[in-house]
């Protein structure tokens, strides 16, 4: 019930549904409490909101709140395993022939470019399937290995699979029982991407990992300037913000449940 709740309340937690609810309660103060001036607060207060959402500007110092934690390293020490967290792949539900994926797949080139060069001799795929969000059957950490096996090669000797995870709380419970009864230890290269990092090693961590973090998938870099057309709206910077929002509100939630 506790993910329900959480993706439930994501939905508004956003740019686009923050500025919704600002016009809802406008209209309420409109034409049911009749209320001119708290009304308008509203209106402009949703149009500020989304406007203020919209710019590179904002998008860019919301994504370097996260990206910024934790940097890349060019090599990693040997460690039990390299942990790959699944959300980045779309299932072969028709018309789609094949897994393929979204904006999140640095996610198996960076955990492929960190196995390859020995820093682990085994994967660790966490995903299950969520029903009300899905028409597939088959789990995240299935169609990882699907995607990894297919343009990597990874046997599935080297694959340990979680699949009953539905957030990051469960990757980290599920994929220590996996670790725990293959005979590993807990020190683990965690690969995620770079604004998903923060909550994902504070997860981690509070379930007694040894984390050394791997971020991939940058939406900001450090080039960053402010230029005259980082003051212009776009549809990208929204997407951007609410993906930020969306983590800041994850560790907020997680830190009051005790999680992290």
């Amino acid at each position: 019930m506790s993910v329900i709740l959480s993706k439930l309340l994501v939905t508004f937690i956003n740019p686009v549904g923050l500025t919704l609810l600002f016009l809802a309660c406008g209209m309420l103060f409109t034409f049911v409490w009749r209320k001119a001036r708290l009304s308008a607060v509203f209106f402009v207060g949703g149009f500020a909101l989304l406007l203020a959402f919209s710019l590179p500007v904002t998008a860019h110092f919301l994504m370097r709140g996260l990206e910024g934690r934790y940097e890349p390293r060019a090599e990693y020490e040997p460690a039990s395993a390299v942990v790959l967290l699944g959300g980045f792949t779309r299932g072969r539900v028709p018309p789609r022939l094949y897994v393929e994926t979204n904006i999140d797949a640095n996610r198996a080139f960076g955990a492929m470019r960190v196995w390859k060069r020995g820093s682990a001799s085994k994967i660790v795929l966490t995903g299950g399937l969520l029903e009300w969000t899905t028409s597939g059957e088959v789990t995240e950490a299935g169609c990882m290995f699907d995607l990894l096996n297919e343009h990597f090669g990874v046997d599935s000797a080297d694959v340990l699979f979680e699949s009953m995870a539905r957030n990051t709380r469960d990757n980290a419970r599920y994929t220590r029982e996996a670790l725990t009864a293959a005979g590993l230890g807990l020190d683990i290269i965690l690969v995620t991407s770079a604004y998903h990092m923060p909550r994902s090693v504070a997860v981690f961590e509070k379930a007694g990992f040894t984390v050394t973090p791997a971020p991939v998938g940058y939406f900001s870099d450090n080039n960053f300037s402010v230029k005259p057309l980082m003051w212009l709206p776009g549809t990208a910077p929204i997407f951007e913000s609410s993906i930020a929002l969306r983590e800041y509100l994850g560790m907020t939630v997680y830190r009051a449940l005790g999680w992290i």
